[in-house]
């Protein structure tokens, strides 16, 4: 009998150490600068920025806080999808994602940052617990992004992949009537 539950407790601390490890804000510290709000953004940034220059504005002035002195939110670009712009709160220069984000719709914001972390958690559990009840659905489940500065970049399973491919035209390319 000792031995089946020695087993037993053995073999539930080799499957909880095998499963994957979510990413911690404490794992991407980043320091706290105090900053103004009212920078002028850099339009000319990216490829993406020149298109989304309401929205960036509308960052500076409403997103959240985040990775010591940006400033983060997100707009939609069709059914659960979403586009990210992050501003830096000390230069103006700005980012926007050239690839959607599945999100998770409903009442709550989807999106988790914190001010003295890189780390960016998109479809948050709990908020998506909200609205869809338990458990959710698949598709939304939690996706965990590092904000390097530069570039909005996948962490899977403790790990920093390359940023995803482009999925929308640069706004060079867009034709304006």
């Amino acid at each position: 009998m000792k031995t089946t539950i020695c087993f037993i407790v053995i073999a539930c601390c080799v499957v909880t150490v095998a499963q994957k490890r979510s990413p911690k804000f404490t794992d991407y510290p980043a320091r706290v600068i105090r900053t103004g709000s009212s920078v002028s953004v850099r339009l000319n940034s990216t490829p993406d920025t020149p298109c989304f220059r309401s929205m960036l504005r509308r960052t500076v002035r409403r997103g959240n806080r985040f990775a010591g002195h940006y400033a983060l939110d997100y707009w939609g670009c069709g059914t659960n999808c979403a586009r990210i712009g992050i501003v830096d709160l000390l230069t103006g220069r700005a980012y926007v994602s050239p690839y959607y984000i599945g999100i998770a719709g409903g009442g709550g914001r989807p999106i988790r940052i914190e001010p003295n972390s890189k780390l960016v958690l998109v479809n948050d559990p709990t908020v998506v617990r909200e609205s869809y009840g338990d458990p959710p659905p698949e598709e939304f489940g939690p996706r965990y992004f590092l904000w390097t500065g530069r570039h909005l970049l996948p962490v899977y399973n403790g790990k920093v992949g390359p940023e995803p491919e482009r999925e929308f035209k640069p706004c060079s390319e867009i034709s304006r009537f």
